[in-house]
């Protein structure tokens, strides 16, 4: 397995993601070649209210005592979801605020917390006018765009997502591990009848290689997103994404994959087994 960080924009190798700065929505089809690969956009972050302003002290007084659904992971900060039921293995119910209270505090307990994937429009729709949806995604295309807000340590583990993905990060930094769709022979997927045919089976921070020999063969590439920065990620890329920093805040939009996209190694068992899945999805509206 090779890791290769690289922040050359001049260098677009197959292992390498290129930072780029401000591009128009044709130097961006251009970097992404035509959205099949990743790319770090700089600049554009920096022109929303929220890079300037969402503290935890101002997003307290904006959103306030609200309650939420939020994530626990036990120890081990990580957050998956259930093979046999598709959801996240654990949440409770708190008031933001709560929330918030909770990660100022410095003795943490055996349980850790994470605002994961909350629609912005649905559950935050005060929060709107600070950011600004990317102009490289189609209206018409626009899925929904949601908040992220943890820890760091938090770990999201390997999977990949069946929409075209911009993560923008507000505060704090994420690492991100990513795997083209080509690696998937490396990456022992659930199958695609499974509850989350997204995930692996992989622990690729130990990997167990009696178990998953083949996963010695799959290139990784590594970045670490700065707040400011936004990541583009295609369809069906692999990612396993990882908070840094006490206080982590991040925006993604999602938007949809085209038909194109399905025909990558593990969403051609989708075309085959699953049609009617793809086509809703192909076909799905915008959501809040």
């Amino acid at each position: 397995m090779t890791i290769n960080v690289e922040k050359n924009p001049e260098q677009l190798s197959v292992n390498s993601i290129a930072r780029i700065h401000k591009p128009t929505k044709q130097e961006f089809k251009q970097a992404t070649q035509a959205y099949s690969k990743p790319v770090i956009i700089t600049g554009k972050i920096e022109e929303w209210k929220a890079f300037h302003s969402w503290s935890l002290d101002y997003l307290n007084g904006v959103v306030g005592d609200k309650e939420l659904d939020i994530n626990i992971s036990n120890k081990n900060k990580i957050f998956t979801f259930d093979p046999d039921t598709g959801d996240t293995l654990s949440s409770t119910k708190m008031q933001f605020s709560e929330f918030t209270n909770w990660i100022t505090q410095e003795n943490k307990s055996d349980q850790y917390y994470y605002l994961q994937q909350n629609p912005i429009k649905l559950m935050f729709p005060e929060l709107l006018p600070d950011i600004e949806v990317p102009d490289y995604i189609s209206q018409k295309s626009f899925i929904v765009s949601n908040l992220w807000i943890g820890t760091g340590g938090n770990t999201t583990p390997l999977h990949w997502d069946a929409a075209q993905n911009i993560l923008c990060q507000v505060r704090g930094r994420k690492k991100l591990l990513l795997f083209a769709p080509n690696q998937t022979p490396f990456l022992y997927p659930h199958s695609v009848d499974s509850k989350a045919p997204h995930l692996s089976y992989l622990n690729i921070d130990k990997p167990d290689f009696d178990k998953f020999p083949k996963f010695k063969e799959a290139q990784v590439i590594e970045c670490v997103l700065e707040p400011g920065e936004m990541l583009f990620m295609p369809p069906f890329w692999w990612h396993q994404v990882y908070s840094l920093e006490q206080v982590n805040i991040a925006v993604n939009f999602w938007w949809k994959a085209n038909l194109k996209d399905y025909f990558t190694p593990q969403a051609r068992n989708f075309i085959f087994k699953k049609p009617l899945i793809v086509l809703a999805l192909l076909l799905q509206k915008p959501n809040p």
